[in-house]
């Protein structure tokens, strides 16, 4: 019961910290350091075009 808490106590805090400001997160960085880059940020990214939900051309030959 006392895990719950703390863990409510720090999504609490982590919530007030990032409203005021005292936290802040660079999407664009995150996006680039996870390999999830865009080339235009005004182009929405399609889901066939992360490199997660990409297929290897070695399983694509195989597969014909």
């Amino acid at each position: 019961m006392l895990r719950w808490l703390l863990l409510g106590l720090l999504l609490y805090g982590l919530g007030t910290a990032l409203q005021k400001g005292w936290l802040e997160v660079q999407w664009q960085q995150l996006l680039d350091d996870a390999g999830l880059t865009v080339d235009d940020p005004n182009k929405p990214l399609e889901l066939h075009e992360l490199p997660l939900f990409k297929v290897p051309l070695s399983d694509q030959d195989s597969s014909r």
